[in-house]
């Protein structure tokens, strides 16, 4: 049976069952083709052996070896299996009883939006735990050697709760850098730490109303002291140079080999604006993108307005990009800026906060959206938020039949019970952001006195949706957060905070076992980038993406995946990392 009536046989039975989700062969990035018997005839390119290889597919969890033809898996199975397919110019690599599984994902970074602006300053962030002297020492290292010639001096990644209200002020860095517009973002995105002169060429002033979704730190007489929160940033970013392209490409390629070396090989760039993509298209082209990408371009940014339509397609349409089109909404900001919507409300009564876009106009985008064929991602943090872009949902989905585009929601760090079951039922995936399942000082100092407990104890209840059917997937929204995958998941098994075991659990009661982690990482988040038909899992026609470990996950104590490093990255059957 040849390949292609495989498949279209495959594609029968699918809309005989009712599924419409099924890709063509001309997708090839989307579309695996069937392993047939006759395949087992063809000599490999490569084979592993002797490996204990978990596969993450259940028909077969666990392989000895895996055979390797033109990028992908040929064959997965015993020593015996894979000597069928080896021929002379086979390569045979050893694995000795070394550990490998299916290559990560990471359906959430921001490439585009964040790294740039860490291109000549990147500051540590909570997973380093650093004080406010720590910041300031690294700041001031950054100042230093900051290069004279750029207009603006810009930088990223400072933790907004280990630092004081009288340090972030515009006095404080109107000392350290008086002579350039400074712009100095947080670690999570939501809040900038601002100078007089970026003040100044932005046209902020004193005067501007503060509302739930656009407003500054303020003096006691009502002036800015030096912090703008959420959509109060985007004059700021408007009045800053733009960055040319060859430095956005030194920026993605630095974070896209950084996760290399972490073993993912499949992500989404969670925030893309247009003078961004000629960087990508550049990457695509010159073939130096070695991993799977997807791009969500911008929907919104911190207010309610939204990017026609027609233009989103007309920058996808003008670019030759990787992956399938894709857009990013913010239905909210962050609990501890006040600016994501909770079902029960903050702690304090006068706090509150609405979802950015209404109801009506959030459902009508979704549906021209669904339309034209791009697939969500939705930004909420607060169970309002999540329960706002459910009923955004609702309706397209239901009018198609299914969740065909793999519309989704990032964060989700809190989700009502109350809507478990139309999550389930609308089949929409929801992130466990797996660094955030450890007692971090962004949690327990900046979240955690924001809510009332009885919200605090179900934030990031994983147990709770996992059994209720919810399908859950890993983020990092890295370099917002730690790209440490291995930190994420030991956070996501024992809810402490890895390599700390004296600190105080967080929510243990909310805990995943390592195979649910494993399958959150992988197959998962290949499901929410719609790639789980390639990649995710090792099996026959699924493209040669797979990592090897330095020990075995299933034989360590989960205190100690953290230390886990990464020897071997495969992608498409290349290595394309390899540790020294």
């Amino acid at each position: 049976m040849s390949i292609r009536l495989s498949f279209a046989l495959a594609t029968m039975f699918l809309i005989a069952c009712g599924s419409t989700e099924v890709e063509t062969p001309s997708l090839a990035e989307e579309a695996a083709p069937v392993a047939t018997v006759e395949a087992r005839s063809e000599v490999a390119d490569s084979v592993y052996t002797n490996g204990r290889i978990y596969t993450v597919n259940e028909a077969q969890p666990w392989a000895e070896a895996v055979a390797i033809k033109d990028g992908r898996f040929l064959v997965v199975g015993s020593n015996a299996d894979i000597e069928t397919v080896t021929g002379e110019s086979t390569e045979v690599i050893e694995l000795a009883g070394a550990f490998a599984m299916p290559g990560l994902g990471d359906p959430h970074m921001h490439h585009s939006m964040i790294m740039p602006r860490r291109a000549f300053c990147g500051l540590p962030g909570t997973f380093h735990e650093p004080t406010e002297q720590d910041t300031l020492a690294a700041l001031e290292e950054c100042i230093a050697n900051h290069p004279k010639d750029r207009e603006w001096f810009v930088a990223q990644g400072f933790s907004s709760p280990v630092m004081s209200s009288e340090t972030l002020t515009r006095e404080t860095l109107d000392r350290l850098i008086p002579d350039k517009p400074a712009y100095i973002e947080d670690e999570s995105g939501h809040n900038v730490w601002f100078n007089t002169p970026a003040m100044e060429a932005a046209g902020v002033t004193q005067d501007m109303e503060d509302t739930p979704e656009f407003f500054f730190s303020r003096t006691e007489d009502g002036g800015l002291a030096g912090v703008a929160y959420e959509a109060a940033m985007n004059p700021f970013i408007a009045a800053m140079p733009p960055i040319d392209t060859e430095i956005k490409k030194i920026s993605y390629l630095k974070l896209h080999d950084e996760a290399l070396s972490k073993g993912i090989t499949a992500v989404g760039d969670g925030y893309v604006f247009e003078p961004d993509l000629q960087a990508w298209q550049e990457l695509k082209l010159e073939g130096r993108l070695n991993q799977h990408i997807v791009l969500y371009l911008k929907g919104n940014l911190g207010t309610a307005e939204l990017t026609p339509v027609e233009t989103l397609l007309q920058w996808w349409n003008d670019h030759d990009l990787p992956g399938h089109m894709g857009v990013k909404i913010g239905m909210g900001g962050a609990i501890e800026s006040v600016s994501e919507a909770l079902v029960d409300g903050y702690a304090d009564p006068k706090n509150s906060a609405r979802p950015i876009i209404d109801a009506e106009t959030f459902a009508n985008y979704v549906a021209q959206l669904d339309e034209a064929g791009f697939q969500i991602k939705v930004h909420a943090i607060g169970d309002g938020s999540v329960r706002a872009t459910l009923d955004g949902y609702e309706n397209t989905i239901a009018k198609n039949g299914n969740n065909r585009l793999r519309h989704h929601i990032d964060h989700a760090s809190l989700i009502h019970a109350d809507d478990f079951q139309r999550i389930v039922d609308l089949d929409v995936a929801c992130s466990i952001w797996p660094p955030l399942n450890a007692p971090v000082a962004y949690n327990i100092k900046g979240i955690k006195p924001m809510l009332k407990p009885e919200t605090w104890d179900r934030m990031y209840d994983n147990r709770a949706r996992w059994d209720a059917g919810i399908r859950l997937y890993n983020h990092s929204d890295a370099p917002a957060a730690v790209l440490w995958p291995w930190f994420g998941m030991e956070a996501t098994i024992t809810r402490g905070f890895p390599g700390k075991p004296d600190v105080e659990k967080m929510g243990p009661q909310h805990a995943l076992t390592l195979e649910e982690t494993i399958i959150a990482h992988t197959i998962n988040a290949a499901w929410s980038l719609r790639l789980d038909a390639v990649t995710g899992s090792i099996e026959p026609g699924k493209f040669a993406d797979m990592i090897i470990l330095n020990h075995d996950l299933f034989e360590i104590k989960p205190t100690a995946i953290h230390d886990t490093s990464v020897q071997k990255t495969i992608f498409k059957g290349r290595v394309v990392y390899q540790a020294e």
